[in-house]
């Protein structure tokens, strides 16, 4: 039971899925070599049962200046809501389900998807023309799965919250952008074999420590606060 609570892939699906994703950022960024991608493995994730996995995250510099937990689905999700291009990428067989999950409201005139966003009060109806919460509807096949996600974007799989631990021990930036520590942080992420819907939100989760040295493995002394981000299961 603890495995399928910690899972809910494969371990070949999700190295294969950490591979490309890994293969991508090397061709865009022009790291060479195996060795940055060697040292991202060092954050274990624990479920309720205790049990220690290691997982593999890769960590990235995110656009706001914080640092994000990234670990890349070997498999599209079911819906992408995109803040920055006011986009919903979803699959067509389970539009209806997933407007239930993100409480929304899909126009009949328009076709525009009306999301409330991450913290908000679902019983509060959207009104039209709402630039911050309407969306334009779009099939999950041309969605980028190596596209950075920002701060209140949703995405949708299969799975149940399960409650894990991040923590994070003199961790590499990729590529080459120094060392972090952090946590440990309890979060609930999408786990698990189902056929129930799952959201996650990408927000905060928490602040470390970035720390001032670039040199290998130089984690002592003194850093700077640094914001950390990764996806989370709302409570609500």
């Amino acid at each position: 039971m603890s495995n399928i609570l910690y899972g809910g892939i494969s371990e070949t699906a999700t190295v294969i899925g950490r591979r490309g994703f890994v293969k991508f950022l090397c061709y865009t960024t022009g790291l060479v070599g195996s060795t940055w991608v060697n040292s991202a493995c060092e954050m274990s994730f624990r479920n309720k049962s205790n049990v220690l996995r290691p997982f593999e995250p890769i960590l990235l510099e995110h656009s706001d200046g914080g640092v994000m937990i990234e670990s890349p689905m070997p498999n599209l999700p079911l819906a992408y809501v995109s803040r920055n291009e006011k986009k919903i990428f979803v699959e067509y067989e389970s539009r209806i389900s997933v407007s239930v999950v993100l409480a929304a409201h899909i126009s009949v005139s328009s076709g525009l998807w009306r999301i409330p966003l991450f913290g908000e009060d679902v019983r509060v109806p959207i009104d039209a023309g709402d630039p911050l919460r309407e969306f334009s509807e779009h099939n999950i096949s041309e969605w980028n799965p190596v596209a950075l996600a920002q701060k209140g974007d949703y995405r949708i799989q299969r799975g149940l919250p399960v409650e894990k631990e991040i923590s994070l021990q003199c961790v590499p930036i990729l590529p080459g952008k120094g060392w972090v520590s952090g946590g440990p942080w309890l979060v609930n992420q999408c786990g698990g074999i189902t056929q129930k819907l799952c959201r996650e939100v990408f927000t905060s989760v928490g602040r470390g420590v970035r720390h001032d040295s670039k040199a290998y493995r130089i984690c002592a002394g003194t850093g700077k606060a640094t914001e950390f981000l990764s996806w989370v299961c709302p409570e609500v």
